[in-house]
């Protein structure tokens, strides 16, 4: 599928345009969602329901009758400022197109159903995407806040998809325990890694890939929990991944990327470590 063909291409009569994926028919489009949320709001429409709301930034789902669960989920980005406006492709577009990516290097993501955007003279004030409901699933977050097991046990659950992106070669910057989504049955591998709005795509198993997803992961964790996921639990996501490196050199170069806190851009170009040689 060419992404943003006309062929995609629905507009509304409240000014919102709508590409639809291959995932959901145009007419399912039209019937599901008579009336589009608009991107550009940060006001919700009935029969929703708000799941997380930040700056330029609103989450919520709503009723989806036909699509898997009956629901989906809204990902908007209402742009207030000029810079955001000018910018606007770096927020649900470039998600969108990630999604997209990401799924062709067989990286399990809920699936996408559309793109919107709103417009107004011209520039877009607001934009937003349809995903997937996971039903039943839960974040890693939470399933390890209510291990009786602790967090640094529970968090090994969520190893097999920090292996699977080293193993797509796909960078995704905010892997974190909160992006991490597990099946409802605890003895079930099946995972599903969301918010892709900021990712790279290289070659397969990149050099300090895994180091940076190892790095992002501790940083973001529970602070008391540094220490437990610094043994076993790096232990164990270098075991699986048959890492080419000793887990010694594996273990420096995850610490001193921890202790650098590289950009964004830095960790997006995987930027190896300074200081530490030929590690």
């Amino acid at each position: 599928m060419q992404l943003f063909s006309e062929d995609h291409k629905v507009i509304r009569s409240n000014g919102v345009s709508v590409w639809a994926t291959d995932a959901v028919a145009l007419d399912d489009i039209r019937a599901l969602f008579p009336v589009m949320p608009d991107p550009s709001s940060e006001i919700l429409i009935q029969r929703t329901k708000l799941l997380k709301q930040a700056d330029q930034r609103l989450v919520f789902q709503a009723e989806a009758v036909g699509l898997p669960n009956d629901k989906a989920v809204f990902k908007m980005f209402p742009l207030r400022n000029p810079s955001s406006i000018l910018r606007y492709k770096k927020y649900a577009r470039r998600e969108f197109i990630n999604y997209h990516k990401a799924q062709q290097r067989n990286v399990p993501v809920p699936k996408i159903y559309a793109y919107l955007e709103k417009r107004c003279f011209g520039f877009v004030t607001g934009s937003g995407i349809i995903i997937e409901w996971l039903e039943g699933q839960r974040d890693l977050l939470e399933i390890a806040s209510q291990s009786s097991k602790g967090y640094a046990e529970a968090a090994k659950l969520g190893i097999p998809a920090l292996v699977a992106l080293y193993n797509a070669g796909a960078m995704h910057i905010d892997a974190r325990d909160e992006n991490i989504f597990l099946s409802a049955n605890s003895s079930s591998t099946n995972f599903c890694v969301i918010d892709w709005q900021y990712a790279s795509f290289h070659p397969p198993r990149s050099e300090w890939m895994l180091e940076h997803l190892a790095a992002y992961y501790i940083r973001n964790a529970p602070t008391i929990e540094c220490e437990a996921l610094c043994s076993e639990w790096l232990l164990e996501l270098h075991a699986q991944a048959v890492h080419s490196t000793t887990f010694e050199t594996f273990l420096i170069r995850v610490k001193a990327l921890m202790s650098a806190r590289q950009s964004v851009r830095a960790r997006l170009n995987l930027r190896p470590a300074k200081n530490i040689g030929n590690l």
